[in-house]
């Protein structure tokens, strides 16, 4: 089983691996979000241990594109409040080991985690309309043409294509595509909804609309 390890303490990080290995998984450990997420991009991990804490910011913020590529999550983590593992779980996360931790109810934890079939709403390929996210190949259609899309405008069109016809807060928005710790302004999002919605709009219809004084929703029946 492929596993990433998202921890920033080397010792740690160099324990997870040797021991990870010992008992017959394939490790690949980095150490902050952004070498997290250009891993998740090349490459497809069944698991993955995920730190909180982390030098650039949340770890919670890597839980959806992880869980968009169908990986389980596992945080671990020295923030073990009730709101932290609420938080996390909200964010589709499969397990909470707090540290200090034993190493053997890891593993059990993880062999565990792993025995769950993968659910249906995690499909390498999300639909809606007429728009396709095909999260194997990080590749998104319209009307069957390609959409150029840059990193966060793809991030936010996955944020929507699996929450149809739900509206989304400017906050719940931020948080998952920014980051749980994001100092983004709110103007920003705006901007980045410009212009998803300009490329998608090429091929047919608006889909996103705005809720004025709410936030988003992705909606094939118009704005209310």
């Amino acid at each position: 089983m492929r596993v990433l390890v998202v921890e920033d303490d080397p010792s740690l990080a160099a324990t997870l691996r040797l021991g990870l290995e010992a008992e017959g998984f394939d490790p690949t450990p980095c150490d902050t979000m952004a070498s997290a997420i250009a891993l998740i991009g090349r490459t497809a991990f069944q698991l993955a241990l995920v730190d909180v804490n982390l030098p650039d910011g949340s770890g919670f913020a890597l839980v959806p594109r992880l869980k968009d590529r169908g990986v389980f999550v596992i945080m671990l983590t020295a923030r073990g409040s009730v709101p932290d593992r609420v938080h996390g779980f909200e964010l589709g996360a499969d397990d909470y080991v707090g540290k200090p931790f034993a190493f053997e109810e890891l593993v059990m934890r993880m062999r565990a985690v792993a025995r769950h079939p993968v659910p249906t709403d995690r499909l390498p390929v999300l639909t809606f309309a007429d728009i396709e996210v095909h999260l194997e190949r990080q590749e998104a259609l319209r009307a069957g043409q390609p959409l150029e899309l840059t990193r966060r405008e793809y991030d936010l069109l996955c944020l929507f294509m699996r929450n149809p016809r739900r509206v989304l807060t400017r906050d719940q928005i931020l948080e998952r595509v920014w980051g749980y710790d994001t100092e983004v302004e709110s103007g920003v999002l705006d901007v980045y909804i410009s212009y998803l919605r300009r490329k998608l709009e090429v091929h047919g219809p608006r889909l996103i609309h705005t809720m004025r004084g709410f936030g988003y929703r992705l909606d094939d029946h118009g704005e209310a």
